[in-house]
Protein backbone atom coordinates (compact mmCIF):
# COMPACT_ATOMS: atom_id res chain seq x y z
CA UNK A 1 0.00 0.00 0.00
CA UNK A 2 2.79 2.42 0.92
CA UNK A 3 4.69 1.78 -2.31
CA UNK A 4 1.53 2.20 -4.41
CA UNK A 5 0.96 5.59 -2.71
CA UNK A 6 4.52 6.70 -3.53
CA UNK A 7 5.66 6.56 0.10
CA UNK A 8 9.18 5.94 1.28
CA UNK A 9 10.62 5.06 4.70
CA UNK A 10 13.50 7.25 5.86
CA UNK A 11 15.88 6.71 8.75
CA UNK A 12 16.72 10.40 8.83
CA UNK A 13 16.29 13.32 6.44
CA UNK A 14 15.54 17.04 6.45
CA UNK A 15 12.83 18.63 4.33
CA UNK A 16 12.63 22.45 4.41
CA UNK A 17 14.69 22.39 7.60
CA UNK A 18 12.36 19.95 9.38
CA UNK A 19 14.02 16.80 10.70
CA UNK A 20 12.26 13.53 9.88
CA UNK A 21 13.57 10.46 11.72
CA UNK A 22 12.29 6.91 11.27
CA UNK A 23 9.19 7.99 9.37
CA UNK A 24 7.13 6.99 6.42
CA UNK A 25 7.27 9.95 4.04
CA UNK A 26 4.04 10.40 2.08
CA UNK A 27 4.01 12.86 -0.82
CA UNK A 28 1.09 15.29 -1.08
CA UNK A 29 0.33 16.58 -4.56
CA UNK A 30 -2.15 18.95 -6.15
CA UNK A 31 -2.38 20.04 -9.78
CA UNK A 32 0.31 17.44 -10.48
CA UNK A 33 2.78 19.34 -8.28
CA UNK A 34 4.39 18.21 -5.06
CA UNK A 35 3.11 20.62 -2.38
CA UNK A 36 4.13 18.86 0.85
CA UNK A 37 5.01 15.64 2.61
CA UNK A 38 3.51 13.94 5.60
CA UNK A 39 6.04 12.23 7.84
CA UNK A 40 4.20 9.48 9.69
CA UNK A 41 5.71 7.69 12.67
CA UNK A 42 5.33 3.96 12.14
CA UNK A 43 7.45 2.92 15.14
CA UNK A 44 5.08 4.17 17.85
CA UNK A 45 8.06 5.98 19.40
CA UNK A 46 8.13 9.39 17.69
CA UNK A 47 6.30 12.53 18.71
CA UNK A 48 4.48 14.08 17.15
CA UNK A 49 2.93 11.10 15.39
CA UNK A 50 2.49 13.16 12.19
CA UNK A 51 4.95 15.80 11.03
CA UNK A 52 4.89 18.22 8.08
CA UNK A 53 7.79 20.28 6.67
CA UNK A 54 7.96 23.97 7.51
CA UNK A 55 6.46 26.31 4.93
CA UNK A 56 4.43 23.56 3.25
CA UNK A 57 0.67 23.32 3.11
CA UNK A 58 -1.77 20.43 3.26
CA UNK A 59 -4.74 22.74 2.70
CA UNK A 60 -6.17 20.30 0.18
CA UNK A 61 -7.72 16.84 -0.03
CA UNK A 62 -5.33 13.92 -0.45
CA UNK A 63 -5.00 12.93 -4.11
CA UNK A 64 -7.49 15.61 -5.19
CA UNK A 65 -6.24 15.25 -8.79
CA UNK A 66 -7.28 11.57 -8.91
CA UNK A 67 -10.71 11.80 -7.29
CA UNK A 68 -13.86 11.38 -9.39
CA UNK A 69 -16.00 14.48 -8.89
CA UNK A 70 -19.04 12.74 -10.38
CA UNK A 71 -19.11 10.18 -7.55
CA UNK A 72 -19.70 10.34 -3.80
CA UNK A 73 -16.54 11.11 -1.83
CA UNK A 74 -15.65 9.23 1.34
CA UNK A 75 -13.38 11.18 3.69
CA UNK A 76 -11.40 10.20 6.79
CA UNK A 77 -9.18 12.13 9.15
CA UNK A 78 -5.74 10.70 8.48
CA UNK A 79 -3.75 9.00 5.75
CA UNK A 80 -3.24 5.73 7.60
CA UNK A 81 -7.02 5.41 7.96
CA UNK A 82 -7.36 6.18 4.26
CA UNK A 83 -4.93 3.46 3.22
CA UNK A 84 -6.89 0.92 5.29
CA UNK A 85 -10.22 2.20 3.90
CA UNK A 86 -9.06 1.91 0.30
CA UNK A 87 -8.36 -1.79 0.73
CA UNK A 88 -12.09 -2.23 -0.01
CA UNK A 89 -13.24 -1.49 -3.57
CA UNK A 90 -16.30 0.26 -2.10
CA UNK A 91 -14.06 3.17 -1.07
CA UNK A 92 -12.08 3.77 -4.23
CA UNK A 93 -13.16 7.44 -4.32
CA UNK A 94 -11.86 8.40 -0.90
CA UNK A 95 -9.56 10.97 0.65
CA UNK A 96 -7.95 12.24 3.83
CA UNK A 97 -8.46 15.70 5.30
CA UNK A 98 -5.07 15.68 7.11
CA UNK A 99 -6.40 15.97 10.65
CA UNK A 100 -9.54 17.14 12.36
CA UNK A 101 -9.50 20.82 11.42
CA UNK A 102 -11.24 21.31 8.10
CA UNK A 103 -10.32 24.53 6.30
CA UNK A 104 -12.54 26.73 4.14
CA UNK A 105 -10.58 25.61 1.10
CA UNK A 106 -11.09 21.93 1.91
CA UNK A 107 -14.82 22.56 2.33
CA UNK A 108 -14.85 24.32 -1.06
CA UNK A 109 -13.13 21.31 -2.64
CA UNK A 110 -15.67 18.99 -0.99
CA UNK A 111 -18.53 21.04 -2.40
CA UNK A 112 -17.49 19.92 -5.90
CA UNK A 113 -18.69 16.36 -5.20
CA UNK A 114 -22.34 15.25 -5.41
CA UNK A 115 -22.13 13.98 -1.83
CA UNK A 116 -19.63 13.60 0.98
CA UNK A 117 -19.60 10.71 3.45
CA UNK A 118 -17.35 11.57 6.39
CA UNK A 119 -16.14 8.69 8.57
CA UNK A 120 -15.13 10.32 11.87
CA UNK A 121 -12.78 8.95 14.46
CA UNK A 122 -14.66 7.98 17.61
CA UNK A 123 -13.19 10.76 19.72
CA UNK A 124 -13.60 14.48 20.47
CA UNK A 125 -11.60 15.49 17.38
CA UNK A 126 -13.86 13.38 15.15
CA UNK A 127 -16.95 15.01 16.63
CA UNK A 128 -15.38 18.46 16.18
CA UNK A 129 -15.02 17.73 12.46
CA UNK A 130 -18.65 16.55 12.29
CA UNK A 131 -19.67 19.87 13.91
CA UNK A 132 -17.61 21.82 11.34
CA UNK A 133 -19.35 19.93 8.55
CA UNK A 134 -22.79 20.56 10.11
CA UNK A 135 -22.19 24.30 10.24
CA UNK A 136 -20.38 24.49 6.87
CA UNK A 137 -23.47 25.20 4.79
CA UNK A 138 -22.78 22.20 2.58
CA UNK A 139 -26.00 20.38 1.80
CA UNK A 140 -24.44 17.19 0.53
CA UNK A 141 -22.80 15.89 3.73
CA UNK A 142 -23.38 12.56 5.43
CA UNK A 143 -21.67 10.79 8.31
CA UNK A 144 -20.82 7.10 8.61
CA UNK A 145 -19.88 6.26 12.18
CA UNK A 146 -17.79 3.26 13.06
CA UNK A 147 -19.28 0.75 15.47
CA UNK A 148 -17.66 0.95 18.90
CA UNK A 149 -16.60 -2.67 18.58
CA UNK A 150 -15.78 -5.11 15.81
CA UNK A 151 -15.59 -8.82 16.61
CA UNK A 152 -15.46 -7.96 20.32
CA UNK A 153 -12.57 -5.49 20.05
CA UNK A 154 -12.84 -1.72 20.52
CA UNK A 155 -12.14 0.51 17.52
CA UNK A 156 -11.54 4.25 17.51
CA UNK A 157 -10.78 4.76 13.83
CA UNK A 158 -10.55 2.93 10.53
CA UNK A 159 -6.85 2.28 11.15
CA UNK A 160 -7.73 0.07 14.13
CA UNK A 161 -9.58 -2.46 11.97
CA UNK A 162 -6.56 -4.51 10.76
CA UNK A 163 -5.37 -4.85 14.38
CA UNK A 164 -8.39 -7.10 15.04
CA UNK A 165 -8.76 -10.78 14.26
CA UNK A 166 -11.97 -11.72 12.48
CA UNK A 167 -13.89 -14.96 13.20
CA UNK A 168 -12.02 -16.72 10.37
CA UNK A 169 -8.74 -16.10 12.23
CA UNK A 170 -7.48 -13.48 9.74
CA UNK A 171 -6.83 -9.79 10.19
CA UNK A 172 -10.10 -7.90 10.02
CA UNK A 173 -10.66 -5.57 7.09
CA UNK A 174 -12.99 -2.78 6.06
CA UNK A 175 -14.66 -5.35 3.83
CA UNK A 176 -15.70 -7.21 7.02
CA UNK A 177 -17.60 -4.05 8.04
CA UNK A 178 -19.14 -3.74 4.58
CA UNK A 179 -20.27 -7.37 4.83
CA UNK A 180 -21.90 -6.50 8.17
CA UNK A 181 -24.05 -3.87 6.36
CA UNK A 182 -22.03 -0.92 7.70
CA UNK A 183 -22.83 1.23 4.65
CA UNK A 184 -26.54 1.13 5.59
CA UNK A 185 -25.62 3.27 8.63
CA UNK A 186 -24.90 6.42 6.56
CA UNK A 187 -26.77 9.37 8.14
CA UNK A 188 -27.50 12.74 6.55
CA UNK A 189 -26.13 15.72 8.48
Amino acid sequence: TAIKAGCKYVEETRINGTLFKKRLIIPVRENNKLISFEGRDITGEQTPKVLYPRNCSVNTLYEIDNLDKTQSLFAVECLMDLFVLRASRCFKNSTSIFGANLTKRQLKLMSEFPSIVYIPDSDAAGEKTVDILKSSGLSNVNVLRLPHQLFGANIKDVGDIPKITNPAGRKASVQDLVNLKWLKRVERL
